[in-house]
C-alpha cells in the first residue's frame, strides 16, 4: 500500500532531518557576499598610533564548536538523533509487517472489511509520520534555542574582552581576506567563555524535556465565596 511504502521511507527522512540538520543550524553564515573560505593568515606586528581603527576577528563556527557548552549540545543533538532515527527503523519494520499481512488479507477479506482496515492503516500511517517529523522539528529547535541562548551568554565576555584590547568591533573571520594572527580572539575567547560560563544553563541531559501533563481535575467542588456585605 502507498501509505506503507511512504512510513517505510520515514526513517531515512527523518534521520537526515537528525542531527546534522539540527546542529546545521548552530553555525552562522558568512556575511552577505563574503568569502566562506579561512582568510590568509599573515605575520604582522599589532596596529598601534592615531588613526588606526583597533579591530578583533572571530571564527564564530570554530568558537561554538570548541566551547564547553557547544560539545555538550552536540553530545546531545547527536544522541537524540540516534534514538529518534531507531524508532524510525522500528516503526518502518513494523509497518512494512502489518501492510504484508494486510495484502494477504485481502484475498480472503470481504471487501468492505479490507476497505476499512486498510482506511486505519492509512490514518495511523499518516499520524505516526507527524509524530515523527514533530520530533525531528523539536531537535531542530533545540539546537537553535541552545544557540541562541550561547550567543546572549557569550556577549558580556566578549563585549570585557574588546575593553581590555582597546577593539571597537569584531569582524567574521570568514569575511576577510588577509589579516594577522594577533587579531584573531577565537581561542582566547573559547578559554574564557569554559572559565566563567562553562557548558551552560541549558543542560537537561540528552533527552528533550516531556511535555506537562495536563492537571486532573479536582473531585471536590470549590466553596461558594461569601456573599458581600
Amino acid at each position: 500500500m502507498r501509505a506503507g511504502r511512504q512510513v517505510a521511507l520515514l526513517g531515512l527522512a527523518v534521520l537526515l532531518a537528525g542531527p546534522p540538520a539540527a546542529l546545521a543550524q548552530t553555525t552562522v553564515a558568512p556575511l552577505a557576499g563574503g568569502p566562506s573560505a579561512a582568510p590568509l593568515v599573515v605575520d604582522a606586528p599589532e596596529p598601534r598610533g592615531e588613526g588606526v581603527l583597533p579591530v578583533m576577528t572571530l571564527d564564530q563556527e570554530a568558537l561554538y564548536a570548541g566551547t564547553k557548552w557547544g560539545q555538550r549540545v552536540k553530545a546531545e543533538l547527536e544522541q537524540r538523533g540516534q534514538e529518534i532515527a531507531a524508532e524510525n527503523d522500528r516503526l518502518a519494520n513494523q509497518f512494512a509487517a502489518e501492510e504484508q499481512s494486510l495484502t494477504l488479507l485481502r484475498q480472503t477479506m470481504p471487501a468492505d472489511e479490507f476497505r476499512k482496515q486498510a482506511e486505519a492503516f492509512d490514518k495511523r500511517a499518516v499520524e505516526v509520520r507527524r509524530q515523527r517529523e514533530a520530533a525531528a522539528d523539536e531537535l531542530n529547535k533545540r539546537a537553535a534555542d541552545e544557540y541562541y541562548a550561547f550567543s546572549r551568554a557569550m556577549l558580556p565576555v566578549l563585549a570585557a574582552l574588546m575593553r581590555e584590547r582597546g577593539a571597537v568591533a569584531v569582524l567574521d573571520k570568514r569575511a576577510i581576506l588577509v589579516a594577522a594572527q594577533s587579531i584573531d580572539v577565537t581561542e582566547a575567547l573559547i578559554q574564557r567563555i569554559d572559565s566563567e560560563i562553562g557548558a551552560g544553563p541549558l543542560q537537561q541531559g540528552p533527552n528533550l524535556p516531556a511535555p506537562q501533563e495536563p492537571a486532573e481535575p479536582s473531585d471536590t467542588a470549590p466553596e461558594p465565596s461569601a456573599p458581600a456585605d
